[in-house]
């Protein structure tokens, strides 16, 4: 046995006590750091401000702080829209303790130190005069010396016991106490770890668990870590993950977020989507036909990239088929796409065996655009048999921002049976009119029967042979809805129906084309000869050349009136009770279908709403001149009043000379006097609605205007027959 001397002893007990202490030091003064992050969103020139104060810094738990500064800046301080010079939609000012702001974006505000602040604000300023939403996030990096373990966090996402789980993210809260990163426990029972055995992540707080096996439930712990050790005795949630549905299966999506379906953005066909529960598609009418039952995608914006994943399918075997309907239509329209399809956007029909790898089954593009009232594509699935696969649809943006603004819907999705019949699609109704519509369909093998009604439903029993595959569908009611349906003979055996549904128009005004246009009397002023008119059921003028001007979309109808001796004539419309609050006019000298445009307006009426009034002087006297008529947009149809008139043909004139409206602006009473006689007085409030008439008959009167709310008014006076307005102001 080999003895130490005493001493020695003593100095290798000393060098144990010195490492100890040494390591021991090392675990206890150890620097660690912590993020914390904070946000706000509102619009830029409210402002928005975003408050950091440092008793909001907890995450460093009891530890001391040495140092913080700002990080990861985030949300619209990273958007190409925000410029530190004023120079774009907006920007934002950084105030630490009241000392010198710093103005800028995302890269003036990263790596601040904040060390020792009290308080901070980034608050948001408005560069293009239009009020814009924002959102400022920014974290607060606090480098710490940790003095006791953290505490225990779980997951936020999914929460405990969800069901129906699609995505294989998960994430956590920050853990209190000065966590500096994290570890996992994952598996299939409880407290299992077949998944993962406390797997250190880092400082992260999300985490991708991989392809997740469908209808399984899987349970999670998460224990926070720092320089000390571990947190103690976390608590461990779980969640379920969708099953697999097999085939046959049907979608219809008239459910807004259809069960296990999920929404993601991002990243590219080999990763898969980079996040998920945030896209921009979303429910709403196929084809914009109501506001429910399909999914649609805006295409407008660059640089997007959405999309939207369905549940797990298995496919059993071969003979199985992906069937849909799609539709572009232009933004907020049932119509065609007014601006084409742009060259560098597309959506993709995918289809993978988990969240990554996808495989592109079909796109359409600027070459190949559904119609605006739906196309079907079947896509043949016998590549995956025996597989179970999920499908996406992914819409692509590219970086040129150009003009078009398009609706993509998608509906109707089956995974089924090839059938043995197969039935007609893409159905169409076009060149509807008051008494008649166009029918088409693709060709399938054999002959087709149809049926036309008014009913919804598929028809109960044969329908009428026929051999090609389009039908011309007349006498029809004009303002009547009909439904088509049509289905694949196969000799003796049928397809099911197929149906589309159309409404036919309104009958046409009798002044619907400029060869019928309806004759003005001119009179002195407007109120002499108005005629009512209407836009119900009108339609484009058919050899007339569109004006142009006004938003012309077609609806049009015509008026023609002879030229006074003065050779000066004022058109003009006003708003009938419960009519069209919004016209547009044009005149034109020439004949009918060889017309030339004079003037055109949408706005210059004396009407308190958007109505047009067009001057022409140094006309031919008994020259004809015709007033087109449309409503701005084409998109709402009623009545209206056209007149047209010179002061030449008055039997009186209005002397202004003579006339009085006092006090103006007016808390109360409004006094009138004229030289004669004022018979009435109507007010109207900026949106053209009446609201008040007035008989007076009498020289001198008052108005009592103490009830009407402050704002500015429309008040018309008449007398002797001739009409006088002005603006009045009410405080």
């Amino acid at each position: 046995m080999l003895f130490l001397p005493k001493n020695k002893y003593i100095f290798m007990k000393k060098i144990t006590f010195l490492l100890f202490f040494f390591v021991f030091g090392l675990q206890v003064f150890a620097q660690s750091t912590c993020t914390q992050t904070f946000t706000v969103s509102g619009q830029d020139d409210d402002p928005t401000v975003l408050t950091i104060n440092a008793s909001s810094i907890t995450c460093n738990g009891t530890g001391t702080i040495s140092s913080m500064r700002l990080i990861n800046a985030a949300g619209s301080l990273v958007s190409g829209a925000c410029a530190s010079d004023g120079s774009d939609w907006f920007g934002f000012d950084l105030s630490v303790d009241g000392g010198t702001v710093i103005t800028g974006c995302a890269a003036n505000f990263n790596n601040v130190d904040i060390t020792g602040f009290s308080s901070l604000t980034i608050t948001s300023h408005d560069d293009d005069n239009f009020s814009d939403g924002v959102t400022i996030t920014i974290d607060v990096e606090v480098t710490f010396t940790a003095t006791a373990v953290p505490g225990c966090t779980t997951l936020s996402t999914p929460t405990n016991g969800t069901a129906d789980v699609l995505s294989s993210q998960i994430s956590w809260p920050v853990a209190s106490g000065g966590a500096t990163g994290y570890k996992l426990n994952v598996g299939t029972t409880t407290g299992g770890t077949n998944v993962l055995n406390m797997q250190d992540v880092g400082n992260v707080l999300t985490y991708d668990l991989g392809t997740l096996t469908p209808g399984t439930t899987y349970y999670v712990k998460v224990t926070p870590y720092n320089a000390i050790g571990d947190a103690v005795a976390c608590a461990e949630t779980s969640f379920t993950t969708c099953g697999t549905i097999t085939a046959p299966a049907s979608e219809d999506f008239s459910v807004d977020l259809p069960e296990c379906w999920q929404l993601a953005d991002g990243g590219d066909l080999t990763a898969g989507p980079s996040g998920f529960g945030d896209s921009d598609w979303s429910a709403d009418g196929f084809a914009n036909n109501g506001t429910t039952g399909a999914i649609k995608y805006n295409i407008y914006a660059a640089s997007a990239n959405d999309w939207i994943v369905s549940p797990m399918f298995t496919i059993p075997a071969t003979g199985y088929e992906l069937k849909f309907d799609a539709a572009a239509t232009q933004w907020n329209n049932t119509t065609a796409p007014t601006t084409p399809w742009e060259s560098d956007d597309t959506v993709e029909v995918l289809v993978s065996t988990g969240l990554n790898n996808w495989t592109v089954l079909y796109t359409y593009n600027d070459t190949n655009v559904p119609s605006n009232v739906g196309t079907t594509n079947i896509i043949d699935l016998d590549a995956y048999a025996g597989q179970n696969v999920r499908f996406a649809f992914r819409a692509v943006e590219g970086t040129a921002d150009g003009g078009a603004d398009i609706d993509f819907s998608i509906d109707n999705m089956q995974i089924r049976l090839t059938p043995a019949c197969v039935e007609p699609t893409g159905v169409i109704a076009s060149n509807v009119t008051h008494s008649s519509a166009d029918i088409a369909w693709s060709v399938t093998t054999g002959n087709y029967q149809y049926v036309l009604d008014q009913v919804a439903t598929n028809p109960a029993g044969a329908g009428t042979a026929i051999t090609t595959n389009s039908f011309n569908a007349t006498p029809l009611a004009p303002s009547t809805t009909y439904y088509f349906h049509v289905r694949t003979d196969c000799g003796g055996t049928f397809s099911i129906w197929t149906t589309v549904s159309f409404t036919t128009l309104a009958t046409p005004p009798a002044n619907d084309n400029c060869a019928n246009a309806t004759a003005l009397t001119a009179g002195g002023v407007f109120s002499d000869n108005p005629v009512t008119g209407t836009n119900v059921g009108a339609t484009s003028s058919a050899g007339e050349t569109a004006p142009g001007c006004a938003n012309y979309s077609g609806g049009d109808v015509w008026f023609s009136v002879v030229v006074p001796a003065s050779g000066n004539l004022t058109f003009e419309n006003n708003t009938d009770a419960g009519g069209i609050t919004d016209s547009a006019a044009a005149v034109y000298s020439g004949v009918c279908g060889a017309l030339v445009l004079i003037d055109c307006d949408d706005s210059s009426s004396s009407d308190p709403n958007d109505q047009p009034l067009i001057q022409v002087t140094g006309r031919t006297p008994g020259e004809v001149l015709y007033y087109r008529v449309w409503e701005y947009g084409n998109n709402s149809f009623g009545t209206f009043k056209v007149s047209a008139y010179d002061a030449s043909l008055s039997t009186g004139s209005f002397d202004t000379t003579a006339f009085k409206a006092y006090p103006n602006p007016v808390k109360n009473v409004l006094n009138l006097s004229y030289a004669t006689e004022i018979s009435s007085v109507e007010v109207y409030n900026m949106l053209g609605q009446n609201v008040m008439t007035k008989t007076l008959n009498v020289a001198q009167g008052q108005i009592d205007m103490s009830n009407l709310n402050a704002g500015n008014y429309i008040v018309k006076f008449t007398a002797d027959g001739v009409t006088q307005t002005i603006k009045v102001i009410k405080q």
